[in-house]
């Protein structure tokens, strides 16, 4: 099986120099462990929108320059296997199966033969090798068995078996095409065959070459490897150019040309070649390597069977590169100059010198220790050291041109350690620290002495741009001349570490501290460089170069730079840029005659600095990844999203940016966002959008550089059957009409109960004047007359006394509809008695009363019970011949009903009609109670009934009982 690799391009300064890959920041290799499915790649595409495309053993992948997204069988895939990847001129991306099947993607979805019914028919049973697209877009499947496969507006038209395949038994189609004059070519191990119509006999073209591998660079242009293995230049089926290059192998996959007209070569056994004007200049070994391809940022990707992907950077060919190789493999840890323009290197063991293009190095020189400092002085002395070892001074260094060697006359080892060093050139002074101690000695005469500040760990120490020596540490101090003394501008970084020192000139010098920040110190004024820019540098600050009006710094991996940063003195804003190549952990960085140089553990890199701060830059551009509606993924191939009753919208978005320098973000949503909002996240999540239409906007960009376009994702979110205008109106008509007849009842109610009270009042007032009624108030008065005439004085007394009392109750009973039950037994007993004084007793009475009724105070209504008694007297007893009895029993029913019960023996309801019209007040009195104990029970809504039967039905005289259910009432 074979794999895709991605390469990085590399830089080679000398002609047919293989190059190791794994050593070169310009090539990038992408694996498993880089988050690719798989290692095994068989090929790379680029679409129109820019992704990079790759077929594996995993199925698809697609590539932003972050992210890789793999597809399978179950995205619709018909096989995992994919040969080949390519898009026709309508965007569709196909995919040829090595299971002889096809597939496409559009619009973000996959096609296979079940939503595809006619990709059924193209199948064969050894893979598609490619497929060819007429001008009238009509597709020609074809594979290396010469079988054909026609396809035209998504329909499987002919298949067709190439008849000179038949009659020549030729087995090996290399390339399908078809001339401006509508010639088809058939380019086969056997030749080329040119004929009108694919099942028509065909000519053959003679070739001045044999064709043991065909590349087509366009649709008149050819490569062609012959047998012999060498490259040649076809125009049309002529030969224009033969023998350009000697590849010493038939196994070529894929020749390309890039912008600058420089051709590359993948070959199988051989790796990648790039040739100019005929010439190897750059080889990169690559294992078995498959198509080649240059993408809009003009980087070249290729892929591997073995190692994944591959990508080149555009750069590999303008920048220098010196691989490890040429320093003993190991990395360069710090590069320096001298007064004869030359540069220095160390990789920690030995001493290299770059001149020339011809690199000179020392013996090994250090006694096992990492040497990681280099300082040249003006007298062609050089000072060496590392983190926790001695000072080594060489002095007198040569060059042996014949060995390619340095040699010195004298070396001298300092008898102390040392962290780091700081030298006043002007006084010939060396500082050193160790541990809290400062050691300063005289570079002449070697003199020296130790100092003790007292200020704690000693983190660093800096000459400044006045000469003073800079102690750095929990307190920062400086050294003038014998003393330390504080310094207010440099107690602001008390607590910090200064991880790099750069004087730009008298006035003007740049600290870098461990927080990733870089302040301009100047006329004891501090102003910040970065500010809210600090967030885009990946790691602390390790080392600062300055040239041309550039400031260059470096992290472990990266390396920046700022045009003109003492704007910011100004106040006005700097531009942040890093160049676009990751390195193995940088150690150092120098400018020297136009170029930065690079120490890394890859090697040195030698970077023009104009090719580095002009450098053409690539827009970002940014899509939209992932859409979800409540977690769950919608398509939004049609550009829109419409949607209801959802509550949360995810929108998760990326760009397209191959570059090592990440992407920031600018986005806005209209209608919620009134302004852009800028970050590094690539997700927002909106809640409970409002019913309406809304515009998505995203923009991107790396470093500094302007914003790409805007991009645009209309968003409609539908109203709810609920949230419509016509179904708020109606529902608020709706709720206005409930609302309307809500307070009509109420009103009617209210109404209707005010005039119950009122009723109830009325009824009260009559039941007040049945009660105190002219008949019943003149008899009393005429009993009370009886009794005077007769001289019964003390009778008189008395039943004046009792009439008294009765008149005082019931003008009480006037202050309140309600009564407590024993004052109105009180009441009705006092009644009665007045009857039997004026009747001469002619009546017995009986009142009885529960003991649930006894132990608490109940409250009933008043003014209901006498006139029922009333009318057992007078309709009832009063005709009775014979002694009447009259009996009234209180009975508890419930915790809101009482029941009373009147009997009487007298002479029933049929007999005392006769009687009624004499008594009409009486009825009437008897009436308007019923109706009021009805109202009552309304009220309070409790049962309450009046109940009227014959006491002894059959009887002469049958006598009444009436029953009364009344509401007790709080």
């Amino acid at each position: 099986m074979k794999r895709y690799i991605i390469i990085s391009f590399l830089f080679i300064l000398l002609i047919h120099t293989q190059t190791s890959l794994c050593q070169n920041p310009f090539i990038r290799n992408y694996t498993f462990a880089n988050g690719l499915p798989t290692n095994r790649i068989y090929c790379v595409a680029q679409d129109n929108n820019g992704f990079m495309w790759f077929g594996s053993d995993a199925g698809a992948i697609r590539y932003d320059g972050s992210d890789f997204v793999q597809f399978t069988e179950e995205d619709g895939l018909s096989d995992r296997m994919i040969m080949r990847i390519k898009q026709d001129k309508e965007g569709r991306i196909w995919f040829l199966n090595y299971n002889g099947t096809v597939n496409y993607f559009y619009k973000n979805k996959f096609f296979n033969g079940n939503n595809a019914p006619f990709l059924n028919e193209i199948k064969t049973d050894f893979f598609f090798h490619d497929f060819f697209q007429a001008k009238d877009s009509t597709l020609y499947f074809y594979n290396s068995n010469s079988e054909i496969y026609v396809v035209k507006n998504n329909e499987f038209i002919d298949y067709s078996n190439l008849i000179i395949s038949h009659k020549q038994n030729i087995k090996n189609t290399f390339y399908l095409n078809q001339t401006n004059e509508n010639i088809f070519q058939v380019w086969t191990t056997a030749g080329v065959y040119s004929l009108c119509n694919l099942n028509d006999t065909a000519t053959k073209e003679n070739l001045e070459t044999s064709l043991s591998r065909v590349v087509k660079k366009s649709n008149t242009e050819t490569f062609v490897i012959d047998n012999q293995g060498f490259l040649n230049y076809y125009t049309d089926t002529h030969l224009t150019k033969g023998k350009i290059f000697d590849i010493q192998s038939i196994l070529v996959n894929d020749v390309i040309t890039d912008n600058e007209g420089l051709v590359w070569i993948s070959s199988f056994d051989r790796g990648i070649f790039c040739l100019k004007d005929d010439e190897v200049i750059l080889h990169m070994d690559i294992k078995f390597p498959q198509n080649l391809v240059l993408d809009k940022d003009q980087n070249i990707w290729t892929v591997s069977t073995s190692k994944g992907i591959y990508k080149i950077n555009r750069n590999i060919l303008k920048y220098k590169f010196l691989k490890k190789e040429n320093f003993d493999n190991e990395g360069i840890k710090c590069i320096t100059s001298s007064n004869q323009h030359k540069v220095w290197a160390t990789n920690g063991n030995k001493v290299f010198q770059f001149r020339k293009n011809t690199i000179y190095k020392s013996a090994p020189l250090f006694k096992g220790e990492i040497i990681n400092k280099l300082i040249f002085l003006k007298d062609n002395t050089l000072l060496a050291y590392g983190s926790g070892t001695p000072i080594y001074m060489f002095t007198q260094i040569k060059l042996n041109p014949s060995k390619l060697q340095l040699e010195y006359d004298h070396t001298n080892t300092s008898t102390f350690l040392v962290k780091t060093v700081a030298i006043d050139t002007s006084e010939n002074l060396l500082y050193t620290h160790l541990g809290d101690k400062i050691i300063e000695s005289n570079l002449k005469t070697d003199i020296g002495y130790t100092r003790s500040p007292k200020q704690g760990r000693i983190k660093n120490l800096i000459i400044n741009n006045k000469n003073q020596l800079v102690i750095n540490a929990a307190t920062n101090k400086v050294l003038e001349g014998t003393k330390i003394l504080s310094n207010t501008i440099y107690e602001n970084f008390n607590g910090d570490y200064f991880t790099a020192h750069l004087t730009i000139d008298n006035e003007n010098e740049l600290y870098a501290t461990q927080n990733k920040e870089i302040f301009i110190l100047t006329k004891d004024s501090i102003y910040s460089i970065f500010n809210d820019l600090k967030s885009q540098i990946d790691f602390k600050i390790k080392d600062m170069e300055y040239h041309d009006s550039t400031l260059f710094f470096c992290t472990q991996k990266t390396l920046y730079f700022v045009p003109n940063p003492l704007k910011r003195i100004d106040g006005k804003a700097i531009e942040l840029n890093r160049l676009n190549i990751d390195f193995n952990n940088i150690n150092d960085i120098f400018c020297h005659k136009n170029s930065l140089f690079v120490g890394s553990e890859d090697g040195m890199t030698i970077i023009p600095v104009k090719e580095c701060v002009h450098a053409e830059n690539h827009h970002t551009k940014p899509y939209f990844s992932k859409i979800l509606l409540d977690e769950e993924e919608i398509d939004i191939s049609d550009g829109i999203i419409r949607y209801k009753n959802k509550n949360r919208l995810s929108i998760e978005f990326s760009s397209l940016n191959f570059s090592s320098n990440p992407s920031s973000y600018s986005y806005m949503l209209e209608g919620v966002n009134t302004s852009w909002i800028t970050g590094n996240e690539k997700q927002v999540v909106y809640l409970n959008l409002a019913p309406g239409q809304y515009t998505f906007k995203l923009k991107s960009r790396k470093n500094q550089e302007e914003y790409s376009e805007a991009i645009e994702l209309p968003i409609i979110v539908v109203p709810t059957f609920f949230q419509r205008l016509i179904t708020k109106i109606i529902l608020a008509l709706i709720i206005l009409c409930i609302a309307f007849l809500i307070i009509r009842i109420y009103y009617q109610k209210q109404i209707k109960s005010r005039e119950k009270d009122n009723l109830l009042v009325t009824l009260e007032n009559r039941a007040l004047q049945s009660m105190m009624n002219p008949h019943f108030i003149f008899n009393s008065l005429g009993s009370i007359q009886k009794y005077l005439l007769q001289n019964k004085a003390e009778e008189a007394g008395n039943y004046l006394s009792q009439f008294a009392r009765l008149i005082r109750q019931t003008m009480n009973s006037i202050k309140s509809n309600y009564v407590l039950l024993d004052d109105e037994i009180d009441r009705l007993r006092n009644y009665i008695e007045l009857e039997q004084l004026r009747m001469e007793g002619h009546f017995s009475y009986s009142i009885q009363m529960d003991d649930k009724l006894e132990d608490d105070d109940y409250t009933i209504p008043s003014m209901i019970i006498q006139p029922f008694v009333e009318n057992a007297i007078w309709h009832g007893i009063s005709p009775l011949p014979k002694k009447g009895m009259i009996t009234i029993r209180f009975q508890y029913t419930s915790e809101s009903c009482i029941r009373i019960i009147i009997e009487d023996n007298g002479i029933g309801f049929e007999k005392s009609k006769a009687f009624s019209h004499s008594k009409n007040n009486l009825n009437m009195a008897s009436a308007l109670t019923k109706k009021r104990i009805r109202l009552i029970g309304e009220k309070y809504k409790v049962k309450t009934e009046v109940i009227e039967e014959e006491l002894t039905p059959g009887e002469e005289n049958p006598g009444s009982r009436i029953s009364l259910l009344l509401p007790i009432v709080d």
